[in-house]
């Protein structure tokens, strides 16, 4: 579905992205993730010809230099900021981008639907959060029923229920048959909304392989607390012991350890069955930078 050979894309004198080469096939989910100024968005960018670049890129069958119109006809594009009319509701304007496209109404509210958004397709854009925007803005990429959905951070400014159903809705086109390239800095989504990963570092790629390799990165940690009335001492006593590589230390109310994404049920799994109860918890997100550089081994 998706070629790209050879990309490369300069700036003045920095360089964005320098040989990037890789092939999504349809029906896969490719997440390419980095630290801010990796070069993601000018990668995005080419992808759907919003800038001209160097190299080949291939759009089911469709060279994106010669024939760009004809590329983006096959793409469902999600940019990081969407264009959206304040004054417009959201059935309004679902509307609206699907008349442009020469499809019937029907279909714009099939698609409010389907990104959640029925029961407001009476507000104005205005007065939507960030993360109903974020959704309003997929249904309009999603109009047109592409075979390729490129998607520029689809979960920025959503809460962890909405990323949570962003990947129900995602896995829903690849069993549909569709390709996805996405954007994310979101790393531990990654291995539950993608099935591979690409990893920019200064425009050029670092890391390729299958998205599961980074639940299994030591890089990718997370900080997890939980609150444990009475007990602290005997929790983290217990978890030393069970952990002794996750080292658990107590601050002010709450016991505190680093942990990857495949332990956090195990934790807890722990704690209860030796009878400690745990009143409340809470996750402190790895953060990109950091845990990109260590698992690229890149110095900043």
């Amino acid at each position: 579905m998706l070629q790209v050979v050879e990309l490369g894309k300069s700036y003045r004198n920095v360089r964005a992205l320098d040989g990037v080469s890789f092939a999504l096939p349809r029906g896969r989910v490719l997440a390419v993730v980095g630290a801010n100024g990796a070069g993601k968005s000018t990668l995005i960018k080419s992808v759907v010809g919003l800038i001209r670049f160097e190299g080949r890129i291939v759009v089911d069958g469709i060279d994106v230099s010669r024939n760009p119109k004809a590329a983006r006809r096959r793409i469902g594009y999600l940019s990081q900021e969407a264009a959206l009319h304040p004054d417009l509701t959201v059935a309004e304007t679902a509307s609206f981008y699907a008349a442009l496209r020469g499809l019937p109404p029907q279909r714009a509210r099939e698609c409010v639907e389907l990104v959640g958004l029925g029961a407001v397709s009476d507000r104005r854009v205005g007065a939507l959060s960030g993360g109903m925007r974020r959704r309003l803005a997929l249904a309009v990429a999603l109009l047109a029923d592409p075979p390729l959905l490129v998607l520029d951070e689809p979960a920025s400014g959503l809460d962890v229920a909405a990323r949570v159903e962003l990947r129900r809705l995602i896995a829903d086109q690849r069993s549909a048959g569709k390709s996805v390239l996405l954007s994310t800095h979101w790393l531990e989504d990654v291995p539950h909304i993608a099935d591979d990963v690409l990893v920019l570092d200064r425009g050029r790629v670092v890391f390729t392989g299958p998205a599961r390799e980074l639940l299994e990165a030591p890089a990718i940690e997370s900080r997890l607390y939980l609150r444990i009335n009475g007990r602290s001492q005997d929790a983290i006593e217990l978890l030393r012991r069970a952990m002794p590589q996750r080292p658990a230390e107590r601050l002010g109310d709450w016991v505190v350890l680093p942990v990857r994404a495949a332990e956090k049920a195990s934790v807890l799994h722990t704690l209860v069955a030796a009878g400690i109860p745990v009143s409340d918890v809470r996750v402190e997100e790895a953060p990109a930078d950091e845990a990109l550089r260590r698992l690229t081994e890149v110095d900043p």
